[in-house]
Parts: structure tokens; sequence; C-alpha cells
């Protein structure tokens, strides 16, 4: 049964719905950029992105002991401003530990593409990917191999799974995330060739056994990671010795037709068996369904039945099958569930708790927060940071996970999202709204670029309404605030309290607001008193509906 392509209207609630769950957060130039696309239009464009983006730079200095902050006294291979991707790290560089600092910049780095996210769905797909392969930064404290990680969720991001999967078994940083780089034929590591089977590729209970996972650690058997070359240190790489490598012949069980994958004894042994073992294991339909119904549980409901298996599932797990060996593969598939018919269903309208990366980026890009320019590169990433930190308050920190399994909520049967609410968490999502929109942003005092120094960023939002279609009239302002911000629509009876309690000071007639914005959008220093009061009402408008339940779904 092929999947059914959605045939109904396309109109604001439906591009609404879809830009709420490819993008972080949906801003009023998102609307207007998409508006008069069809669903096609606005799907192919989601899904045509450059992979390629500039790496994380060395923004980071130390106190030189007088105040004086200097970039020279850490990492000091790497200039100022210029990446540490490349560059071998010094080990007698000790204290301070340039790995830490480099680490940092690259979760910095990772968040700026977050908060600068195009109208595309790059981005998405990497957090995706992130929580689907997982490794933790906390573990794997290798931030050249982390990069290098991130760079193969971006580069195949909407690729070829198979290649990923390639990839990413001998990435440096998944090799010592899950011990592969102690798994030899002296001292086999099951660690990985369990989760390759139970999390990355076929799903836990889908019939391998627990032979297989032995059989499979054989195959992975000599890859290691090397960290010098010649005596002189390197960026961490992956590194493949065949004396390490079991040279046996691996038995594999019944589910897998008992094949056999030859033990080879040659310098290229372990290139030639890791392919048999992922032919192997992607002949099983097992590892379509596995990740059409990881896609299905981010990008559209956690809740998977029988129909939706029958119905969704399966004909996209087919999709998957036959474009097999096409090198955007993933990009195929997306696009055949974006456009399909259950995608837009009514049921799985606004019916997911935002994740807290959703709600916080979301939140910043939605309402425009300013940020520093190109030129203030140290507040640029510092400020990265601190929105990276302040979605970590309600549980989601960025590259790094709980653990290899992900983030619980895209796992956990059966609270799945609704784990990201409760009593607890809600008070820190709303502290998250406080700080972002009462407090917003700062730089610290003493930094290396002057230009970085004591700068504060916050919300305007008399300009993001200044972006709806007639700010000046109170109910349509209400109206276009509550369509951008809530997934489930307000009743009449909300918007007039809104309307009312907010824009009107309590008082019945439309015109108390209308006076206040004439005048504040004539001029934002108007001695006018309801004009000076229009930041404020617009800041307590939206702290208000930002506490409400609607507010926390999309």
């Amino acid at each position: 049964m092929p999947l059914t392509p959605y045939t109904g209207p396309f109109g604001r609630p439906e591009l609404l719905h879809l830009l709420r769950r490819t993008l972080f957060g949906v801003a009023p130039a998102d609307l207007a950029h998409f508006n008069g696309m069809t669903l096609q239009q606005v799907v192919d464009e989601l899904l045509t992105f450059s992979t390629v983006v500039p790496p994380p730079v060395k923004a980071y200095s130390v106190d030189d002991g007088n105040g004086n902050m200097d970039p020279a006294l850490i990492d000091v291979p790497v200039t100022y401003g210029t990446t540490w991707v490349n560059t071998p790290r010094d080990p007698n560089e000790v204290f301070p530990d340039p790995a830490t600092s480099r680490m940092i910049s690259f979760v910095e780095w990772w968040s700026g593409l977050m908060v600068q996210q195009d109208r595309n769905l790059r981005e998405k797909m990497v957090l995706f990917w992130h929580n689907t392969l997982v490794t933790q930064i906390s573990v794997a404290f290798l931030p050249e191999a982390n990069y290098q990680y991130c760079k193969i969720l971006r580069d195949q991001s909407k690729g070829n799974f198979r290649q990923m999967m390639y990839d990413m078994t001998i990435n440096p940083a998944m090799l010592y995330y899950l011990n592969g780089y102690l798994n030899n034929s002296f001292a086999p590591d099951e660690n990985y060739a369990r989760e390759l089977m139970e999390l990355f590729t076929l799903g836990e209970g889908s019939g391998y056994s627990e032979a297989d996972v032995q059989q499979a650690a054989r195959v992975l058997t000599g890859w290691t990671i090397a960290v010098e070359q010649g005596g002189n240190p390197i960026v961490p790489s992956t590194i493949y010795y065949n004396f390490l490598h079991d040279t046996g012949s691996k038995q594999f069980s019944a589910f897998f037709n008992n094949t056999v994958i030859p033990g080879d004894a040659s310098p290229n042994g372990g290139v030639t068996e890791l392919n048999a073992l992922l032919d192997m294991l992607f002949l099983q339909e097992a590892v379509s369904k596995h990740i059409c119904r990881e896609l299905y549980r981010f990008f559209v409901h956690s809740d998977i039945d029988a129909i939706i298996e029958t119905d969704v599932i399966e004909p996209l797990a087919q999709i998957f099958r036959d474009n097999s060996a096409d090198p955007e593969q993933i990009r195929i598939v997306m696009n055949a569930l974006l456009t399909s018919d259950r995608f837009f269903s009514t049921e799985v309208r606004g019916c997911m708790v935002k994740s807290p990366i959703d709600y916080t980026y979301g939140m910043v890009r939605q309402l425009g927060m300013p940020f520093p320019s190109g030129g203030q590169l140290e507040a640029q990433y510092s400020t990265w940071f601190d929105v990276r930190n302040i979605a970590a308050y309600a549980g989601q920190s960025l590259a790094d996970p709980p653990n290899v399994a992900g983030w619980p909520a895209y796992y956990q049967f059966p609270q799945y999202d609704t784990m990201w609410m409760d009593a607890a968490n809600y008070a820190l999502r709303k502290l998250i709204s406080d700080i972002i929109c009462y407090v917003g942003l700062t730089t610290p005092a003493n930094t290396y670029e002057p230009q970085s120094a004591n700068l504060s960023f916050k919300i305007d939002f008399a300009a993001f309404v200044a972006q709806f279609q007639n700010p000046l009239d109170p109910n349509t302002l209400i109206d276009e605030a509550a369509e951008l911000l809530f997934a489930t629509p307000l009743s009449q009876v909300v918007k007039d309290q809104l309307k009312t309690n907010f824009l009107l000071f309590g008082q019945a007639s439309d015109i108390y607001w209308m006076q206040g914005w004439a005048a504040y959008s004539a001029d934002p220093n108007t001695t006018d008193p309801y004009g000076m009061l229009v930041p404020v009402i617009l800041l307590s408008l939206f702290l208000d509906m930002q506490s409400a339940a609607e507010y926390h779904l999309h």
C-alpha cells in the first residue's frame, strides 16, 4: 500500500503546522516568505539546503593574571578567530586545558547554527540524528572528534542512511563513546555492536540474538583511535590494525539467513568485513521500519498504533528501501512524510509538547531576539552558549543526551513527549521565558574583544508586532499573536480577555490601544502617556501568553 498523499487545503493553518515541525519557531517573516506557495513548493525549499557550514573557531581566552583576557595563553597553536578543528592539541598544554575550551567552542558553534537557522530542515534533521545516533560530550571528551561526528550528522542529514552508518561506525567520537576503540581479538567489546543493532539500525526485539551481537563485535575488531603519529600529536583519527582484528569467520543466526562473513586478514579486512556486516543488516526490513518509526515520532507524533504501522510506517519504509542506493535517500523519505495525509491530519496538529530545545530556540527565533554581529565574535559565541544552557535548564542539553538511547521523551512508552512537561519542568520553562523575554542576554565585562564586553540584548516586542498585518487594530493583533504562538485555536472569549486585560488597560474601548500604538510607532521616544506604555504592555501580553498550556504545544 502506498503512503497516502495529502490532497486537502493548504492555507495558513497547514503552513504553520508544517513550519512548526520543521523549524525552530515560526516568525512572521517565515510566513511571509512561504505565503502563496503550494505544499510541494514549501517542502522542496525546506529540503533544499547546503550541508557546508563554516567550522567553529577560537573565540576563547584566559586571564593573564592582571585582569586582561589573552587568547595567546591558551590553545597556543590556534590563532584567535581561526578554526581549531584540524589543529592538534599540544600535549604539554595541560592548564588551562585547551580541550575544555574547544569543547565549549564546539557546543557554542552548534547552538549558533540553530539560533541562526535558515528556512530549511537542516538543523532539525541534525538534532533528529543526534538523538538517534547518540554520543555524549561528557563521555567522549574529544572536541575534534565530536566536530567530525556532528559533521557526519550534517553532511548526511538528508543523505544515504547506510553511508551514514558506515561513517558513524568508524568515527573517533563514536569509537570512543561505545568502546569500539578497545574492541580487539584479544579482548572483544560488544558495546557498539549491541547498540548498532538495538538502537541504530534494527531496533530492540526485532529478532537478532545475543550470539549475533557477539559475532558482530568480532567483525568490528581492530578499529581504534590514533592521537599521535611518529611521536607527534595529531587530531584524533581512526586507524585500523589488522593484527588486532579477529580473522576467523563469523556465523550469524537464522534471523540473518545463517549468513557467514568470512574472516579477512588483509590490511583492508576491516573495511571489507564492516561493509559485509552493514550489507547483512540492511537486508532486514526491520532497519527501514525502525528509522521510519523514529522519524515519525520526532516529526509527527509519538503514538504508533497498528493502523499507523500499516498505513504510514510500512509504506514509508518501502520508500526507504526502494531508494536504498540513492545519495539523497532520507530527503525522499522526508518528502513523502511531510506531504502525507497523516502529517496534516487533525489528530497530529498541536498534539506534541515542545522539547526544551524547540521551546527555547523557537522562542528566540520566533520573537526576533537580537544577537551580536559578526564583528563581535566573542559575544556571538557567548550568547549562543547562553541559549544552549537555558534550554538545558529544562532537561535538554545539546550535545549531551542522558544516555546512548537519547532523550527519554522520544522513546519512553507511554509518556513520550509528555515527559517534557510536569510541575517541575513547567516552572523551569516559565523561568526560560522570563529570562529570554524579560531579562534578555548579556555578555561579560571582561572580554578579549572590547566590542564584545558589557552588551545587552532584548527582544523588541513592538518591532515584533510591527510585522503583523495591522497592529493598530487590537483585535487583529491578538488574532495574529495567537495564530503564531498557539498550535491550537483560542476561543474568542480568551482573545477578548487578552485584549481587554493587556492592550486596553482593562477598559472597553479599542481606542486606548490604538492611540498608544499610533503614538509609539510614530516615535518610540514619544511622551504620549499611552504610547510610553506600549513596550511594557506588549511584554506583559507575551509573557502571559507564553505561560498558557497552548504555547507549550506544537
